[in-house]
């Protein structure tokens, strides 16, 4: 039990593929904060109404999630234990190449035409 995170490409609702979970994170409590803060910013629901929703990207936000990885400047998270909240430093480390990585393909996905979705479920 525990925070399971994914990026993908959204595929068409008309379109018989699933979409495919092209990212996965464990327990990357700063990386929810950061889309829980998005979400909220963008949805005006709260962070709860994240929890089996899609947060759809942008390429200012890929650029901003970009920067804050960069910096090691991803917000803290009070998600608790579920969230993984007790080892966040640590993840933030582990974590950092594939966030980037992340944002390359993201930014080219969306480039293409894409719609690039980040999901959680806890």
């Amino acid at each position: 039990m525990g925070l399971d995170q994914y990026g993908y490409v959204k595929v068409s609702e008309e379109a018989d593929v699933p979409s495919e979970m092209t990212f996965y994170w464990r327990k990357h409590a700063r990386l929810q904060a950061w889309a829980e803060a998005l979400f909220v910013a963008k949805t005006g629901q709260g962070a709860e109404a994240l929890n089996c929703a899609e947060l759809v990207l942008t390429v200012a936000d890929i650029a901003g999630l970009r920067a804050l990885v960069t910096d090691g400047a991803l917000p803290k998270s009070n998600g608790g234990f579920f969230y993984g909240h007790q080892f966040q430093d640590e993840q933030v480390e582990a974590y950092a190449a594939q966030d980037l990585a992340f944002c390359d393909w993201a930014e080219v996905q969306i480039a293409s035409g894409e719609t690039v979705v980040y999901s959680c479920w806890w």
